[in-house]
């Protein structure tokens, strides 16, 4: 069951709607802050409206008032203003001068500790005209904590601090408003992801049929390139299924990242494919080739180079293993006689497949040598032409690889090879380059 459900997730298909809901989200979750902005503004303006109907007529009223009667104190407006503070709302009121000392106090109920904590701490800074906070008060109704400063005829300012109890009908309103923005956003994109699904799906499943049918095809013609450059060389089409399969192989023991294996694959394939170019009569030699004819050989590398130029598939990453599996370690290797770290880490591991077999391999110019004897050759070479640590790694699995592989049918190897290919190519498991033979 957890291999299905991993198997699911891993699906191209899977990845892509899971990025398309993952833009959707986002867009809602903007379009909801967009909203509740708009709402927020709405409702801002709202309140600074019943805030500003309110408090200016007390504040008109109380200057024209103390304008007219200075003899009276400020006591005596509200005493003659009470019904008019609870025809508003208001449920609590207080007027302070400069020096702190409350000149007016109006509590018609009592209130909630959170509201009245906040009455008493929300103050003005020396740039702020006016601020307020809503709160809670029970389920339906809320509170709005108010303070302004105000100024009376005679240039004396005071603080002026109120609380209004919202109607629970304005409350009712700003919630139902959410709630209906809320709704029709999500049937909204409900509605889009639904009609866009089929067209979404069908653009996919057209673009990765075409996708698989160009995969097939360039997997079939770097099978058949590879494969006809290992006949002509080594006599048969197996020696570039298993120098890739333990290149894989030591590259996995290794913990080389996901997204290297394909490189090291189609070089692997191709490493040789510039032999094409060379004679048969040096190629194919019986005996040590002299130094006219080594120099010769050692163009096919410069030859491999030019024959994937032009092949956009190829060229991204082919050309490291091509251009560089012929190098070692002390730099005594060629074309350009790198060494160590220089030369590129999938050419180094090949490098050290690639050995491997032509060792255990009969060749035209050689019997085949032992397991044992191949690996202690690779062995007594680690850091002169071989990287020392993948040598370790590779001593761990030379003998299981060779027991594995070396004696199989060219269709079985093919097998082989592809099933651990499969995990670094998109569709492998429909792509066989031998699938259509008759």
């Amino acid at each position: 069951m957890k291999q299905t459900i991993k198997k699911f997730t891993k699906h191209p298909l899977f990845k892509f709607f899971g990025r398309i809901t993952s833009i959707l989200f986002i867009l809602l979750i903007i379009g909801f802050l967009t909203i509740y902005n708009y709402i927020e503004k709405q409702n801002g303006e709202y309140i600074t409206q019943l805030i500003a109907q309110t408090q200016t007529t007390f504040e008109n009223e109380l200057i024209q008032y103390t304008s007219l009667y200075p003899q009276k104190n400020i006591q005596f407006f509200f005493d003659q203003h009470y019904q008019q503070l609870s025809d508003n709302n208001i449920i609590k009121l207080e007027i302070i001068d400069l020096s702190n000392k409350r000149i007016f106090q109006y509590d018609k109920t009592p209130l909630p500790p959170h509201i009245t904590s906040v009455f008493k701490t929300i103050s003005l800074s020396s740039s702020e005209t006016s601020k307020y906070i809503m709160l809670p008060i029970n389920d339906e109704t809320f509170a709005l904590v108010y303070t302004k400063k105000i100024q009376s005829y005679d240039n004396k300012v005071y603080s002026l601090k109120m609380i209004i109890a919202l109607p629970s009908n304005t409350i009712n309103m700003m919630q139902d408003t959410m709630k209906k923005i809320f709704i029709s956003v999500s049937i909204i994109l409900a509605l889009v992801v639904i009609s866009i699904f089929p067209i979404v799906y069908y653009q996919y499943s057209a673009l990765e049929e075409d996708k698989y049918k160009l995969l097939r095809s360039n997997f079939q013609t770097l099978a058949a390139l590879g494969n006809a450059i290992a006949l002509r060389d080594s006599d048969t089409a197996e020696h570039n299924y298993r120098v890739t399969y333990f290149a894989i192989r030591l590259a996995e023991v290794l913990r080389m990242p996901v997204n290297n294996f394909p490189a090291l694959i189609k070089g692997a394939f191709l490493h040789d494919v510039g032999k094409i170019g060379i004679s048969d009569s040096i190629l194919l030699k019986p005996g040590k080739l002299s130094t006219d004819e080594y120099l010769s050989i050692q163009k096919h590398v410069e030859y491999g180079l030019e024959m994937i130029r032009s092949v956009e598939w190829l060229q991204d990453d082919t050309a490291s293993v091509i251009a560089y599996h012929h190098e070692r370690i002390d730099g005594s290797g060629y074309p350009k006689g790198i060494k160590g770290e220089d030369i590129p880490y999938c050419a180094r591991i090949f490098a050290i497949a690639d050995v491997f077999d032509a060792l255990i391999s009969k060749r035209p110019y050689k019997n085949p040598l032992s397991v044992d004897e191949s690996l202690l050759f690779i062995q007594d070479n680690a850091n002169i032409l071989f990287d020392s640590a993948m040598v370790d790694a590779f001593t761990s699995i030379a003998s299981s690889l060779y027991t594995e592989c070396y004696n199989l049918e060219t269709d079985a190897l093919e097998k082989l090879f592809l099933d651990a290919v499969k995990p670094y190519f998109d569709n492998l498991d429909l792509i066989s380059p031998r699938k259509d033979k008759i």
